[in-house]
């Protein structure tokens, strides 16, 4: 039913989306996802909890490498990028954190930036990055990550979605450094 609902919320937003239709691409019955999901709300929370345990995890993974500071930012976003192209879950997760419509996203995507954040802190800690680059870099980036799903999305050409994060994470941190 997860998948059923991420794949409603990915194309038609969580606004858009009825629970009449995740129970339609779920090929259920609306007894059967309610005995699992209360509501809505619930399954954008689980996607989303979904994303955020992803993106720990991937913090984790970054953290216990033994390379600079600046590179285990790129490699988070690298890792963030492999996940959305090979988990539906976790894509209608991180799309979900951007619906206006729905309580829990600002604090998620707040909860994504401070992740980024302390990775970013680190890094100018460790005198790669400017001290101007803080708060800033971090939104900038989670937003440009949004904002290269989003493309890819509505040109309906995956391309070769590494390159383009690739891409982001170098001009920030190229313009930062």
């Amino acid at each position: 039913m997860l998948k059923a609902a991420a794949r409603s919320f990915s194309i038609d937003g969580y606004t858009a989306t009825s629970m009449n239709d995740i129970v339609a691409e779920a090929a259920s019955t609306k007894g059967a996802v309610y005995f699992h999901f209360d509501s809505k709300e619930t399954i954008a929370r689980e996607l989303i909890n979904h994303w955020l345990t992803a993106l720990g995890g991937i913090r984790q993974s970054t953290d216990e490498s033994a390379i600079p500071a600046i590179e285990k930012l790129a490699a988070f976003f690298y890792g963030s990028a492999a996940l959305i192209a090979d988990d539906a879950l976790a894509r209608a997760g991180l799309r979900l954190t951007t619906e206006a419509g729905l309580d829990i996203a600002p604090p998620a995507f707040r909860e994504w930036v401070e992740l980024v954040s302390r990775l970013v802190d680190t890094a100018i800690a460790d005198g790669q990055l400017p001290a101007s680059a803080a708060q800033r870099l971090a939104a900038n980036l989670c937003a440009g990550f949004i904002g290269a799903v989003q493309v890819i999305q509505v040109l309906g050409d995956p391309g070769d979605f590494t390159s383009r994060i690739d891409d982001l994470v170098n001009a920030y941190l190229i313009s930062d450094a």
